[in-house]
């Protein structure tokens, strides 16, 4: 049985020795020492010191002694249950192909920005295994086979399902919703409480430090999010655990919370943007001509009027989209350009809530204390297309299956925890 006070014991110091252990030592030795021992399965500890590597070259984490033996510790956790998603797919004689691991390692290379065939020399240059990442794609894609496979109807969609759930919708105009993302940590018992909130507390302190939240939650969520950066679209009221949503409430877009605990865990969600249920049947496409200035965030109150006065002035001179455009070109530091077809509801807050009122060729200014005044001018508005019934219906069976998946994912991920011998050696 996976005893988890004795195991994550040993994790913290382990993770002190790996944090010790030069990468290109354990190169130069061929270190294929065992780690931890998961049911007839090993995890090396060159295994965990590449994952290391990738974990904080992909999420701009600083290489120092206390950033790597806090890596250790809780990449150590993922990759264990990596193992046990590997092996229940073994079980169950599901093959992932290498056609399929291509695909999945493509994807990965697109979220990391890396071009088109570099990703084996962006890996070579970090002296990391292919099969490092290809091993965390195999987990994956296996384990949603598995999950397919043995849940059946469990996470099948009826009609009548989508039915009502349209329903919950149009009973909901008018309430909030949510378009948020998420890292999930999962407390399968007592005993590891303290640890999870302990890798929630960490990886906060990386969010805090720049790491970006979507690549964290890719390798460290336990959500069916995490391959999409733990993306969930917009969420409507009523959909959301009440702990989360109370959070959300209180959050401002762009946030991020702390650790929220619920029945099955810990979470951790960042808030992309909020509106009522509805809003999308009035929204507006707008074609709109800008000139930002920018000011720096230490600007003083002196600078910031010098700004306005001169966005102010911009703006009484212009005399359409096109000239707004050229005046603005010609003033040094600026930019300027027309953004065509965007969604009104797309746009950050303080933006949409100041073009929401305003009809074309109108023109207005706008100062944004995250470093800059904008000129704003509206050259044409236009009614949304009405989406229609059958997209709606799809879009909401696909939002319930993913609820289903992620809660069918969560109950066998954790019977196979309870089940599993897993012993970690020094």
């Amino acid at each position: 049985m996976f005893n988890c006070c004795r195991s994550f014991f040993l994790i913290g110091l382990f993770s002190a020795f790996v944090a010790c252990v030069p990468s290109t030592a354990l190169h130069a030795q061929g270190v294929m020492r065992i780690a931890a021992v998961v049911n007839d399965d090993i995890i090396s500890e060159l295994d965990i010191a590449q994952r290391v590597r990738l974990t904080m070259a992909t999420t701009r984490m600083p290489n120092t002694p206390e950033v790597q033996k806090s890596l250790a510790a809780n990449l150590l956790r993922v990759m264990i249950d990596e193992r046990l998603k590997m092996q229940e797919a073994e079980r169950l004689k599901i093959e992932v192909t290498d056609k399929e691991v291509d695909q999945a390692l493509e994807r990965y290379a697109r979220t990391q920005r890396i071009r088109d065939g570099l990703l084996d020399e962006f890996l070579k240059s970090l002296s990391i295994d292919r099969e490092v990442l290809a091993d965390q794609a195999r987990a994956e894609l296996g384990w949603s086979t598995v999950i397919s496979r043995t849940a059946g109807g469990r996470i099948s969609v009826s009609e009548e399902e989508i039915d009502k759930a349209l329903a919950e919708k149009n009973a909901n105009k008018g309430k909030p919703e949510y378009l948020y993302s998420e890292i999930y940590l999962p407390v399968d018992s007592p005993s590891q409480e303290a640890t999870a909130l302990q890798m929630a507390d960490s990886l906060i302190g990386h969010i805090k430090s720049g790491s970006p939240f979507d690549s964290l939650a890719r390798d460290f969520s336990q959500s069916a999010s995490a391959p999409e950066g733990g993306a969930l679209g917009w969420v409507q009221t009523g959909h959301i655990d009440p702990k989360i949503e109370a959070t959300l409430i209180q959050m401002k877009e762009g946030d991020y919370s702390n650790p929220i605990r619920t029945s099955s865990g810990f979470f951790i969600v960042k808030l992309h943007e909020k509106r009522l249920a509805g809003v999308e049947e009035q929204d507006e496409l707008l074609d709109i001509a800008q000139v930002i200035l920018p000011v720096a965030t230490d600007a003083t109150p002196e600078v910031w009027a010098a700004r306005n006065t001169q966005a102010s002035t911009i703006a009484y001179q212009a005399q359409s989209c096109e000239n707004l455009v050229e005046i603005g070109k010609q003033v040094e530091g600026a930019n300027a350009g027309i953004l065509n077809q965007l969604k009104l509801s797309n746009m950050p807050e303080d933006i949409r809530n100041t073009l929401m009122p305003m009809s074309a060729n109108q023109i207005t200014t706008l100062e944004q204390k995250k470093g800059a005044v904008l000129v704003l001018m509206i050259c044409n508005r236009a009614p949304v297309p009405t989406t229609p019934e059958i997209t709606i219906r799809n879009n909401l069976k696909r939002e319930l299956r993913m609820e289903k998946i992620n809660r069918e994912s969560r109950r066998q991920l954790q019977t196979l925890r309870r089940n599993a011998f897993v012993d970690i050696r020094l």
